[in-house]
This record gives C-alpha cells, sequence and structure tokens, in this order.
C-alpha cells in the first residue's frame, strides 16, 4: 500500500498537493511543484522520500519526509513534511497505517518523528495525539528569502 513515488504518479500527486493547499486557508499563496520535490529526492535520497498511498487500483493519498540529524533528540528524525488523503478515503486508517508503516521501516535509523497540523484541524489534532504525538515547547518559524 506504501510506496516511493515515481514519475507516472507525478500527475495525480500533484492533484492531491494542490487540494491539500487549496483546503487549508492559511496557506493561499502555497503553490508546489512535487515533480521538483521528487527530482531533488532522487538525486539526493539522504533528504527525504515522496510516498504514494495505493490501493492496487489508484493512488489514494501522499507523504512527504525529511530526515535530520537532532542534537537535541541525540538522533535522526523524520519530519513527516506533508501528508493528505483523498477525500473518499480520510477517516480510515490510513494515517494510522501509515505511521505504523514508517516506524517499522525506519525503527533501526530514527529516534523520533515530527510533524506539523494545524490548530484548526480538531481531527487531525486528536488523531496524531492518539499516534503519541505530543506539542514541543518551541514554535516552529520560517522566513522565507525567496520562491521558485
Amino acid at each position: 500500500m506504501f510506496r516511493q513515488c515515481t514519475e507516472s504518479d507525478l500527475p495525480h500527486v500533484q492533484k492531491l498537493a494542490d487540494q491539500l493547499y487549496a483546503e487549508d486557508p492559511k496557506t493561499p499563496d502555497v503553490r508546489t511543484d512535487v515533480s521538483r520535490t521528487l527530482q531533488e529526492f532522487q538525486s539526493k535520497p539522504d533528504k527525504g522520500q515522496l510516498i504514494v498511498f495505493d490501493d492496487g487500483e489508484s493512488i489514494i493519498g501522499y507523504c512527504i519526509i525529511i530526515f535530520f540529524w537532532s542534537n537535541e533528540y541525540g538522533g535522526n528524525v523524520i519530519d513527516i513534511d506533508e501528508i493528505c488523503v483523498t477525500q473518499e478515503r480520510r477517516r480510515s486508517s490510513i494515517a494510522t497505517d501509515l505511521i505504523t508503516w514508517l516506524e517499522k521501516r525506519f525503527a533501526q535509523d530514527a529516534v523520533g518523528y515530527t510533524l506539523e497540523v494545524s490548530s484548526d484541524n480538531t481531527a487531525a489534532c486528536n488523531l496524531v495525539s492518539k499516534l503519541g504525538f505530543t506539542p514541543v515547547r518551541n514554535q516552529h518559524m520560517i522566513k522565507i528569502l525567496k520562491r521558485p
């Protein structure tokens, strides 16, 4: 069900990425290009992976994970940068299954996982809390230098 994205998956994944940002009222100016993300990961696989969720007939979601070393936590942390599931498959066990799959797949390499969730998305907040995620003491901030 979970596998690395291929070039032929990109139109489906781009459609889901566009949907993800269209649904989030706090990101009206975000425009993504998943083909650039896939190219980056193919040329530098130690940076991350673009994973698709496939039900055998079609792509039903995707996830972007980013690998980084954390001095604070003493090892590799996997940042779950984006998760998107098709509307028809939401509120199923797919996100839970993904986290379980990631934990098994990277059990030897990762000391933890991070993710961002909109405080307005109570369903997602409740789900990740049930999966063992807790708020961190620091607020995540960003300074954008340029847009591609």
